[in-house]
Order: structure tokens, then C-alpha cells, then sequence
């Protein structure tokens, strides 16, 4: 059986969503983006104590609701001190390596508005008496080697709200979206394409009605330890929950990116509902594609981590495959359509 969903509008998703600022905790402008789309297939939209956005969609029947979530935070910096000569030295939230991003235009979200900077490490034509000097020699970058400079002096920032605790992200020109062949590229593909995976089901949804209710969650803070889902999934009336989320494609998992999505059998947190992956593999199938296993380490989904709270009996991941997670990231086309293709498929016919 051969679902069809809508790729234009999928896709279209995903662009719009990639260059929204939303670091952790600190996701007002995702919130109100989330909000709007999730608005035009759904009148059941509201957002939990811990900053979740959730729909609830009526099925066919009720007794077994299901959670799908993806979440809406990104992984980004934060103002650790604001130092004399109006250098920022950062530190980050969640798993951003300095050696990902680089150099690189940052903004800065500070209380009226964004405030553009540079995360720098200083000038290359020195020697060990600079910065720049050790790392010129093959030292590890780290965070303590750079700074974001605006070129503003420390009381300048004051004036501005800059201190610590403000949040800085990658600059909005960068985040948008890049194509090359069949591949979509871009800062926060994690988890910005698992959304619109979840919006596009929503609009399926509601012209063929689930087997069950479902809720769609988009979480807040996944990227700090998946707290909004365990908060969300602690208090709905659900006992499985299926993250979708990008999945890292590598050697040493088997893993490729291709157009078949990753079924991840066990992460940092715990392992996944082998019957729910079963009958994934089954649906997979018999919709003209395959699915990838994999066991995974330094990775955990909201559904995993839930799971691993007890707030929920079932966790199961459908990740599309991406390279260069964390990073500057690269997923097959193919491998968010159809996970999409696939979220569907189960909502219509989970494991029962």
C-alpha cells in the first residue's frame, strides 16, 4: 500500500522552519510558528506548563492513544561572561562542538532585539603568544579558545541586555535551507524536519482518521535532556510514544543516507518497543521502501528518555538519516518523506 502525502508542502515545512531562532528553553519564536501551522489542521492546539505545543487528534477509537513528538529547540550557546573589553565568552546548550560551527556570524537574542556578532577565535598569522597560536600547532579547539565579539564595548552590551544567561544562536542567513542533488542541508535539520514530518501526518490525519487518538507533541528542551516531553508524556493519557527525529548515519552502525529510515533499536537511555519496530518494518515494506536497524550510542530521543522516566510504556524511533549530525547537516530527501510516509502508516495501523 502506497500512502501518499503531500512533498511540496512537506518540504515547505521544513524550509520555513529551519531559520527560527528556538535555543533551549528560549523558544517563543518556534512556539509561535508551531502554533499557526498546527492551527490550520486542528482546533485542539495548546501549549503545557513546560512549553510543549501539543494536538490532539480523535481517532477511530480511544483506549490506546499514541504520542508522536519531535522537538522544536535547537542546540545553541549561552552568555557564560561579558568580559572588559566587550568580549562574550560562551559555553553551550546541548551537544554544539566548537569544532562543528567554527568561526561564524551569531546573533545574539537580547531583550528588544537580535544583536549581530562573530564567534571568533582571533588572527591565524601569529604564534603561540595568541589564541589562534596552539591551535595552529594541532591543540583541540574548545569553547575556552573563542568568543563572540560585536564590536560593542561591555557597557554598550549592558545597554543593550546583553549578560549572562542571553542565548546566541547561528545567524538566521545561515540556517536556511541549501539543496544539493536529492540531499537537503542545513543547521537544525534536527529536528526542524521531524516537525514537519508531524505537520504533514496532522493534514493526512484529518481527511483519514487514526486507529487511535493521537497527540502530536512538538517538545520543548529536548536538546537539554528531553525534559518537556517527559513533563507532556508524564500527564497525557498515552502508553506509546514514537519520536521522530534525525538519525545518524555512520559506519559503525550500518547506516546510510538513503531514502529507507532508521528504526533505532537501543540508544544511551534504554532499548525500543520491539513489537512497534517490528510492525514498522512491516509497513515500511509493503509502502515500497525499507527501514535501517541500528544501536546507537551518545544519542537518546524524547521517547527514550521518557521511557526511562516511566512516563511512558512504549518508546519507538523513526529517524530520517542525516550526516554530519550536530553539525552543518545533510538528509537524504527521500529519508524524510518517507518517514513521514511511515509515521502515517502506523497511526493508521499500529500494533495492537
Amino acid at each position: 500500500m502506497t500512502l501518499s502525502i503531500d512533498e511540496k508542502r512537506l518540504i515547505s515545512y521544513v524550509e520555513r522552519l529551519l531559520p527560527i531562532h528556538a535555543p533551549s528553553g528560549f523558544e517563543g519564536e518556534a512556539d509561535t510558528a508551531v502554533c499557526d501551522i498546527m492551527r490550520t489542521f486542528n482546533d485542539a492546539v495548546w501549549q503545557d506548563p513546560s512549553g510543549n505545543i501539543i494536538a490532539h487528534i480523535k481517532g477511530r477509537k480511544n483506549d490506546a492513544p499514541i504520542a508522536v513528538i519531535s522537538h522544536k529547540d535547537e542546540i545553541s550557546m549561552i552568555v557564560k561572561r561579558v568580559e572588559k573589553d566587550g568580549r562574550l565568552r560562551v559555553v553551550p546548550v546541548g551537544g554544539l562542538h566548537p569544532w562543528a560551527i567554527g568561526e561564524t556570524p551569531v546573533e545574539l537574542l537580547a531583550d528588544k532585539e537580535a544583536v549581530p556578532g562573530v564567534l571568533s577565535v582571533g588572527a591565524k598569522h601569529v604564534s603561540q603568544a595568541s589564541p589562534a597560536g596552539k591551535l595552529k600547532e594541532g591543540a583541540p579547539l574548545t569553547w575556552e579558545d573563542m568568543w563572540v565579539d560585536c564590536k560593542q564595548s561591555a557597557s554598550e552590551l549592558a545597554e543593550l541586555g546583553i549578560r549572562a544567561g542571553t542565548r546566541v544562536c547561528i545567524a538566521r542567513h545561515r540556517k536556511n535551507l541549501w539543496q544539493i542533488g536529492s540531499f537537503l542541508c542545513g543547521y537544525n535539520l534536527d529536528c526542524r524536519a521531524g516537525l514537519a514530518a508531524l505537520f504533514e501526518v496532522g493534514h493526512q490525519l484529518v481527511e483519514t482518521p487514526p486507529a487511535q487518538d493521537v497527540y502530536i507533541i512538538a517538545s520543548e528542551s529536548e536538546e537539554i535532556g528531553g525534559q518537556g516531553a517527559a513533563y507532556a508524556l508524564a500527564h497525557l493519557p498515552v502508553d506509546t510514544a514514537i519520536a521522530v527525529d534525525i538519525a545518524p548515519a555512520a559506519e559503525e552502525y550500518g547506516t546510510e543516507n538513503s531514502g529507507n529510515p532508521i528504526l533505532i533499536e537501543k540508544d544511551g537511555r534504554g532499548v525500543y518497543h520491539a513489537a512497534t519496530n517490528r510492525q514498522l518494518e512491516t509497513l515500511a515494506r509493503a509502502g515500497g521502501f525499507d527501514v535501517q536497524k541500528a544501536v546507537v550510542t551518545s544519542y537518546a530521543s524524547d521517547s527514550s528518555i521518557s521511557r526511562a522516566y516511566g512516563h511512558v510504556a512504549r518508546a519507538a524511533l523513526i529517524g530520517y538519516p542525516g550526516d554530519n549530525t550536530h553539525g552543518y547537516e545533510i538528509c537524504s530527501r527521500d529519508g524524510i518523506i518517507n518517514t513521514t510516509r511511515l509515521l502515517l502508516a502506523y497511526l493508521l495501523n499500529p500494533v495492537s
